[in-house]
């Protein structure tokens, strides 16, 4: 595929929008969540219709991308992030999610200050999927989540796996085909085409086995603590039948008691498992803003001969610009110039092509099999003198 002129694969403008929908399936089912907490009510059809929005954050995601890829100069940047972030609030209609959009910004803007290959907004792994456990156990030991969130959790993580199994496998096919790019008669075509054959199929596979048991079957599953349901029984009222008033046999049998070892167990499980949320997402924010702050303070290490942090340098080959030619100005017309101008004139005649910008004036003058041995001296010293020279030296030659 041609884009700018340019040869793009396809392979790798799929590992780019890949990159786009995994950082957006991270931020959808949180952000259904959020809403579902702030606001109280909701059914499942409002929880499903919140869902689908959230993926407009699909836009901020693909701006702030090209933004940082195609801007240059900082300040415009800055610029393109301001109106990313009002865009995205004006798409949600909520402060937060601008909130959000100009995190996004910043993050990109200080991974590139930083010199970051490797962004987590554009590369996908599998330790993402434990963020699809968050709105999943919500559901489970909390009331106020609905069940929708179980089967939503699932299906989600199914698809994240298989989008994170084909941009993983991407990447392994460019990172072969670069560490063997110099061996001779290498088929590399054949081999992108098999091995993307080969992921294609695997990823069709895993769709064909996760997604459908998913879809079909009616996941929710609430947790309620056995006492609790223990006080709410009621033993249901004696009715006469008529075989003389006996009691129905499920009647006749004794309510069982709850197992009090088995009430505490679950007890300990579940705070230990709210106390690891509330534990790792304080841990995440101090330890972000600890390496955002350590990054700041460290992002350009000047050793002498080692310059780190050239983001620049890794894209973009580095244009030297060109030396400016010594040359005496248009309207110098002292007598150091004028011997130059005669000395460049006579070589350049003499010479049947013009000398390399390297020689030396000896060099030259052999290049050009010159013989003047005061027009040389003269020449040295216009060139090379700090007091240059004078009108004698000019009608000396």
């Amino acid at each position: 595929m041609k884009i700018f002129k340019k040869q793009i694969p396809v392979r790798h403008i799929l590992y780019v929008v890949l990159g786009w929908l995994h950082a957006t399936m991270l931020c959808v089912p949180l952000y259904a969540l959020v809403l579902n907490f702030v606001s109280e009510g909701m059914t499942k059809d409002v929880i499903l219709q919140n869902i689908l929005r959230g993926f407009l954050i699909l836009a901020p995601i693909a701006l702030s991308w090209f933004a940082i890829k195609c801007l240059r100069r900082i300040f415009f940047y800055i610029l393109a992030s301001i109106g990313i972030t009002v865009l995205t609030g004006f798409l949600f209609d909520s402060v937060l999610m601008a909130v959000v959009a100009l995190f996004i910004c910043f993050m990109r803007l200080y991974g590139r200050l930083h010199g970051e290959s490797y962004s987590l907004f554009d590369h996908a792994g599998y330790a993402g999927l434990a963020v699809f456990a968050v709105p999943f156990l919500c559901s489970v030991f909390t009331d106020r989540a609905d069940l929708i969130f179980q089967p939503v959790s699932l299906v989600f993580a199914a698809v994240y796996f298989v989008l994170c199994l084909t941009q993983r496998g991407i990447r392994r096919i460019d990172d072969y085909i670069d560490v063997n790019a110099a061996m001779q008669n290498m088929p590399a075509r054949r081999i992108v085409r098999i091995t993307c054959a080969l992921l294609a199929a695997a990823a069709v596979f895993c769709t064909a086995v996760l997604l459908p048991p998913l879809l079909t079957n009616d996941i929710g599953y609430r947790y309620t603590p056995r006492e609790a349901t223990h006080a709410e029984y009621t033993p249901p009222e004696q009715t006469e039948t008529s075989s003389g008033g006996n009691m129905p046999l499920d009647e006749m049998i004794p309510a069982a008691e709850p197992s009090p070892v088995l009430v505490l167990i679950m007890k300990i499980l579940e705070y230990i498992v709210l106390i690891a949320l509330a534990g790792g997402l304080i841990f995440g924010v101090i330890y972000g803003c600890i390496r955002i702050s350590r990054g700041f303070k460290t992002s350009f290490v000047d050793r002498r001969d080692l310059v780190e942090n050239l983001p620049e340098d890794e894209r973009t080959t580095v244009r030297e610009r060109a030396q400016k030619r010594d040359r005496p100005g248009f309207l110098d017309r002292s007598p150091t110039a004028a011997v130059r101008r005669k000395y460049r004139k006579t070589l350049l005649h003499a010479a049947k092509e013009p000398p390399a910008r390297w020689m030396s004036p000896a060099e030259a003058e052999a290049h050009a099999k010159l013989q003047n041995d005061a027009l040389h001296i003269v020449y040295e010293k216009a060139r090379y003198s700090e007091k240059g020279c004078t009108k004698d030296d000019l009608t000396a030659i």
